[in-house]
């Protein structure tokens, strides 16, 4: 059996007595590398904070136009139903009532039931008050005519999103 001799030969040194290692690195890579990795971190956060509002955005956008959408489909179905000027259908009774409350005076919305689920629409009929149609109307001389405006507003709102539109238009109508 041989023995190992644990001293060194005068020419060796250990590798950790090595001069060039004493006074060039102290924990250097261990610093730049811990710095890059906290840029990274800070990167990757500041990308998914972009990316969530991005999708809320997204979602805040769709819920309006959804609302949109409802308001308008509720004014046009009052629209349609007003369309055919039968004084004795529900929707011109309607009209009536608005004339007998008075120049913008708000009436009772009346629910619109086409709107889908979780959304909520109505459609209101306000009276504007009379205009006179101009000269060289081809109404004729000898008949009376006169002509009442009246706003349909539909109105809509998304539950649970806080996304809410208001539909405006105007109709105007001559009776003879």
């Amino acid at each position: 059996m041989q023995l190992i001799n644990r001293e060194m030969k005068p020419g060796l040194m250990r590798f950790s007595d090595s001069p060039r290692m004493k006074r060039g690195q102290r924990g250097a890579a261990l610093i730049i590398s811990l710095v890059i990795l906290l840029v990274i971190t800070v990167i990757g956060l500041t990308s998914m904070k972009t990316s969530i509002l991005q999708e809320r955005m997204s979602a805040n956008a769709q819920n309006a136009r959804q609302a949109f959408l409802a308001a308008e489909a509720a004014s046009q179905d009052l629209f349609r139903k007003l369309e055919p000027m039968n004084s004795s259908s529900t929707e011109w009774k309607r009209a009536l009532d608005a004339l007998d409350a008075g120049i913008r005076v708000a009436t009772t919305p009346v629910a619109y039931g086409g709107a889908g689920s979780g959304k909520a629409a109505t459609a209101e009929l306000r009276y504007l008050g009379e205009a006179n149609l101009v000269e060289g109307h081809s109404f004729g001389e000898d008949i009376e005519t006169f002509r009442q405006r009246y706003e349909l507003i539909g109105d809509a709102t998304v539950t649970g999103t806080g996304a809410r539109s208001n539909v405006v238009r105007g109709v105007s109508v001559v009776f003879y």
